[in-house]
C-alpha cells in the first residue's frame, strides 16, 4: 500500500515564517488528505527566569510583573491559534489545536512522536517574550526529533517543483530520502541526486542506486551531480536559487556541532532562504 501523511504538526508562533509554515502544512495536507494540529507552548519557566530574583524586597513587584507578561504572552499565543484555526478552515483541511506551558523545545519534542512531519519556520520566535533576533527552537528539535522535519522560509512552500536531494551513502541520509518517498508521493517533482566527497566509481554507485530507489516509488531524477569535492562546491548559489526543496540528512544528535551540518546544512538553515526536509 502506497504510504502517505496523516498526521501534520505545526507548532506556532507569532512571526512571519510560522505563518508561511501554516500556509504550506494546509497545502500539503490536502495533497496527502491529511490533518493539522496547531501547538502553542506558553514559555512561562523563562518568563519568570528573566524577571523574579531568587529573595528580595522587590520580590511581591516582580511576581504581578510577571503575571503582566505572561498573560501578555498567553493572549498573543491564542491570536496565533486563532490565524491558524482561520487558515485551515480556509484551506478546508481538518485540523485541530493545542495549548502547552513550559520549555517549547521539550514539549514540541513530546508532541513530535505522535505525528508523521513537523512544519515549522526556518526561524522561530517561541521565546518572544523575553528575546530577540532569531530563536534558536529548529535547532533543538533537530537534535532529538523522531520524525522528518520541513523548515520553510517566510514564502513558505507553495507548490514546490523542484528538489535536491545530498546523498552520502549513511544512514541518516539515507532515511532522508525514505522519510521524503513518503511525502512526495502525492507529487511529481523534478529531482536533482548530489553526492559529494566521493570517488568517481563509489560516487556513481550512490547516485544510481538512489535514484532507482526514487524510481521504484514513482519518482525521478532527472539529474546526478557526483564529485569528489566538498558538498558546498557540488551545490552551487545557481542551483540552489533554483530549487524548491533541499532533503538532507542529520548525520549526529548534536547538528550544530556536527561537520556536515556545520558546512552546509546549517548555512542553508541560517540563511533562511531555501525550505529544507530534514531527517535523522
Amino acid at each position: 500500500m502506497k504510504k502517505s501523511l496523516k498526521q501534520i504538526l505545526v507548532p506556532l508562533d507569532p512571526s512571519i515564517y510560522t505563518q508561511a509554515a501554516v500556509r504550506s502544512a494546509c497545502q500539503i495536507a490536502k495533497k496527502h488528505s491529511a490533518g493539522v494540529a496547531g501547538v502553542v507552548v506558553l514559555d512561562s519557566p523563562e518568563i519568570r527566569s528573566q524577571i523574579v530574583p531568587a529573595i528580595g524586597p522587590y520580590y511581591p513587584m516582580m511576581l504581578e510583573v510577571v503575571k503582566t507578561k505572561v498573560d501578555h504572552a498567553r493572549d498573543i499565543l491564542d491570536d496565533c491559534l486563532k490565524l491558524f484555526v482561520s487558515e485551515c478552515e480556509k484551506s478546508k483541511v481538518p485540523h485541530i489545536e493545542t495549548s502547552y506551558e513550559g520549555v517549547p523545545a521539550q514539549k514540541l519534542l513530546s508532541s513530535a512522536m505522535f505525528y508523521d512531519l513537523l512544519v515549522m519556520g526556518l526561524e522561530t520566535s517561541f521565546h518572544f517574550e523575553t528575546r530577540g533576533g532569531r530563536g534558536d527552537t529548529l535547532d533543538k528539535l533537530l537534535q532529538e526529533t523522531v520524525i522528518p522535519i520541513l523548515a520553510v522560509p517566510s514564502k513558505g512552500l507553495m507548490n514546490p517543483k523542484s528538489v535536491l536531494i545530498t546523498f552520502d551513502g549513511s544512514h541518516p541520509s539515507a532515511r532522508a530520502i525514505h522519510d521524503f518517498l513518503v511525502f512526495a508521493s502525492t507529487y511529481e517533482f523534478e529531482i536533482t541526486i548530489a553526492v559529494a566527497e566521493k570517488k568517481e566509481s563509489e560516487g556513481e554507485f550512490l547516485a544510481k542506486s538512489a535514484a532507482a530507489l526514487l524510481e521504484a516509488h514513482g519518482q525521478t531524477a532527472g539529474t546526478l551531480l557526483i564529485s569528489d569535492e566538498p558538498i558546498e562546491a557540488v551545490v552551487t548559489d545557481e542551483l540552489l536559487e533554483a530549487t524548491d526543496l533541499v532533503v538532507a540528512g542529520i548525520h549526529s544528535k548534536r547538528p550544530i556541532k556536527d561537520r556536515f551540518v556545520g558546512s552546509f546544512t546549517r548555512k542553508l538553515i541560517h540563511n533562511g532562504t531555501t525550505a529544507l526536509f530534514l531527517s535523522h
